[in-house]
């Protein structure tokens, strides 16, 4: 049975003549979506996040072209940008330029326009690349969690090894991430855009963020899968611009308290809550902070954050915002090292167990922190129901997607557990529940792909 990289080359094979020239090798690529186990919500604090290449994967066939065109097609929707768009005079524009541009000639229906231009834009920026030419690009755009990152890494992967440009994984994820914050609009951290580029299949992604430092893969143990549920489309959850500036409040009261002005406290703790320590966090700062402050109330006594937007009419959860960042790092540390150590059938158990416990515990300070959705918050409490004797070990709303998105560790046989919560609850609240599984390379470990010409 073809798999669904060999349909889509099929696809491409079947455009030469069409969208592409029939004289000219095609590259493909491909990228993953994900999620995060755990750690993903409270990157802004410094946290040790898990993050998880999703089954579902963004397809990119590629070929470069002598007009200055960029011609994109993804299923009925086709739209080109001129190359001069991205470049003058011979230098790449200025991101807000560049985004402008792409926002103006961007297609009705096609969420994945600024994400695969992006990727154009940001090797120009950041890696100093020099596409001559123009190029066709055919698409197949995942819809899963963590979509937004595959758009941009399959294009970016069939870029660079079109062109012949030697990059590192690394980088390119990086350069992914510039690309979906300056570009696409939203900067959703490096965790995402590393799945999607640099995670082999079946294996968790370790990233440290400060900033964004790979600390290397983990298998899950034997008989162990991860899923994600999600209700609808995957609406914007919200809340994360508010935690992340009661985190920066939270930072900047810790490096008061500690008798430290702020270049000080980032010598000692580098920026980040989780440097700061679960231990000396409980004993000397978690009381002293407010369960919640208002933003005048702040501004009256501290200079604003840098990079944060602080509302003087807002109010903000700095006490759980500032446990999720530091107790969010020891989980994660923890988890790390209870996958590693399973090993027997017994321990296996009991160590899946305690990281669904973790987990079950994150959703519930991430929801404090204001970080929620009462779609995420139902479906958590129907797989607690269900429990470890089905098979579920634990939940919690991921950072990648939406406040409607769930990830659950479980056994790799509880599929129809899951289907049965998700049929359950799409006949509640009246709207369709999708079930995610399996795992896909991302960009670099998958490689490309060439399609020779036709002659």
């Amino acid at each position: 049975m073809p798999s669904e990289l060999d349909r889509f080359i099929a696809q491409a094979r079947a455009e030469r003549g069409g969208l592409f020239a029939a004289d000219r090798p095609i590259t493909v690529a491909r990228a993953p979506g994900w999620v995060d186990l755990l750690g993903g919500a409270v990157a802004y604090g410094g946290a040790l996040a898990l993050g998880w290449p999703t089954g579902g994967s963004s397809f990119a066939a590629l070929q470069p072209d002598p007009e200055p065109l960029i011609r994109i097609r993804a299923g009925d929707v086709e739209a080109n940008l001129p190359v001069d768009a991205l470049r003058a005079d011979g230098r790449p524009r200025e991101y807000a330029e560049v985004a402008a541009r792409v926002a103006a000639a961007a297609p009705p229906g096609a969420p994945w326009w600024p994400a695969a231009l992006g990727a154009w834009a940001a090797l120009m920026r950041e890696e100093f690349v020099d596409f001559a030419g123009g190029a066709r690009l055919l698409l197949r755009p995942a819809d899963g969690p963590g979509a937004r990152e595959s758009w941009a890494a399959a294009t970016a992967q069939a870029l660079v090894s079109a062109y012949g440009v030697r990059i590192s994984p690394r980088e390119l994820a990086l350069g992914c991430r510039v690309a979906l914050d300056r570009v696409g609009g939203r900067d959703g951290g490096a965790l995402g855009a590393m799945a999607s580029v640099c995670a082999p299949a079946g294996e968790l992604l370790l990233l440290l963020p400060q900033p964004a430092w790979h600390w290397g893969g983990l298998h899950m143990p034997h008989g162990s899968a991860i899923w994600v549920l999600r209700v609808g489309d995957g609406p914007a959850r919200g809340g994360e611009a508010r935690c992340r500036a009661a985190g920066a409040m939270a930072y900047h009261m810790i490096a008061d308290a500690a008798g430290l002005t702020l270049e000080q406290a980032d010598a000692r703790w580098g920026g980040y809550l989780a440097s700061v320590g679960t231990a000396g966090f409980s004993r000397r700062y978690r009381d002293l902070l407010p369960a919640r402050l208002g933003g005048a109330d702040f501004l009256a006594r501290y200079a604003a954050p840098s990079g944060v937007e602080i509302a003087p009419d807002e109010s903000y959860p700095l006490r759980a915002a500032a446990t999720l960042a530091v107790e969010g790092h020891l989980r994660s540390r923890s988890a790390v090292a209870l996958l590693r150590a399973a090993a027997s059938k017994a321990q296996r158990e009991d160590d899946l167990q305690l990281v669904g416990e973790m987990m079950a515990e994150s959703h519930w300070l991430q929801r404090a922190a204001g970080l929620g959705d009462a779609h995420a918050d139902r479906l958590a409490d129907m797989v607690d129901a269900a429990g470890a004797e089905r098979g579920l070990m634990g939940a919690r709303a991921p950072a990648a997607a939406s406040g409607a998105t769930l990830v659950v560790l479980a056994r790799a046989g509880a599929e129809d557990e899951l289907r049965a919560i998700a049929e359950a609850y799409a006949q509640a609240c009246g709207e369709p529940v999708r079930l995610f599984g399996g795992s896909a390379p991302g960009a670099s470990p998958a490689g490309t792909q060439e399609i020779a010409d036709s002659r």
